[in-house]
């Protein structure tokens, strides 16, 4: 075992044996992140089903409950689940690793078995970098749903209504629909009037828990006025020179 103490942020990393990963685990879920590269196969069942013969693969355990399975190409996990509550259990010379969700219920199960490395550490946020067009923040805010709502997962991005195109649909806590508009610079009244417009088609369709959020840089202050009259919402990012987005009160 070799077991590094960085400025409190790195509390495990190298060989690692199942009975004392199977501790740690326990340990460590909900306080770090946990990084594990062993042989594995996976089932999955929920909404569908898949099975993941053996090899060797990345697991990834974040502090919010997220799970992550990599294999060597490409950069999609083959699968992952968010908001999960995870156990272990050792059976004879398999190590179970059980990712739970219950709404909707859905289950990975991970079976390691033969040699492992593991890694635990403590990690942060910082600012987030890229570059570019409105629709590189869109897709950028696809892949990160929890900058505009911290309980948020996508659900499609460039929904056809008859009133145009919604930049992104997610799904908030309670089952909340969020529809997001987004600018990358400033939002002006039009915007406000679109997504009212998104809101008020989805609300006739008799989806009764809706948010519709703008998402820009700025808002004129029409823009804001009538946000606050038609109960929607705003989130603020900003674009510098270097190209940083980073999430802002504004």
């Amino acid at each position: 075992m070799l077991v590094l103490w960085v400025g409190e942020k790195i509390y495990y990393r190298g060989s690692i044996k199942f009975d004392e990963l199977h501790q740690l685990v326990r340990k460590w879920f909900r306080h770090a992140t946990i990084l594990i590269i062993g042989e594995c196969e996976v089932d999955y069942t929920g909404r569908a089903s898949s099975r993941a013969s053996n090899s060797w693969r990345l697991i990834i355990i974040k502090e919010d409950g997220t799970v992550l399975i990599h294999e060597s190409v490409g950069r999609e996990p083959i699968n992952w689940q968010p908001n999960s509550y995870v156990t272990t259990e050792l059976k004879e010379d398999t190590l179970i690793i059980r990712a739970l969700r219950l709404r909707p219920r859905e289950e990975l199960v991970i079976r390691l078995r033969g040699e492992c490395e593991a890694l635990i550490a403590k990690l942060g946020t910082g600012k987030f970098i890229m570059s570019g067009t409105e629709k590189d923040v869109i897709e950028f805010l696809a892949n990160n749903p929890k900058i505009i709502d911290e309980k948020a997962e996508l659900v499609s991005r460039e929904v056809p209504t008859p009133h145009g195109r919604i930049d992104l649909v997610l799904r908030g806590r309670d089952n909340t629909l969020i529809l997001v508009e987004i600018k990358r610079d400033v939002a002006d009244v039009e915007a406000v009037f679109q997504l009212r417009r998104y809101v008020e088609y989805y609300t006739s369709l008799g989806v009764s828990n809706v948010r519709g959020i703008i998402v820009a840089q700025s808002l004129t202050p029409t823009a804001r006025k009538l946000l606050s009259d038609f109960g929607l919402e705003y989130r603020c990012i900003k674009v510098s020179e270097g190209n940083v987005y980073e999430k802002e009160v504004c």
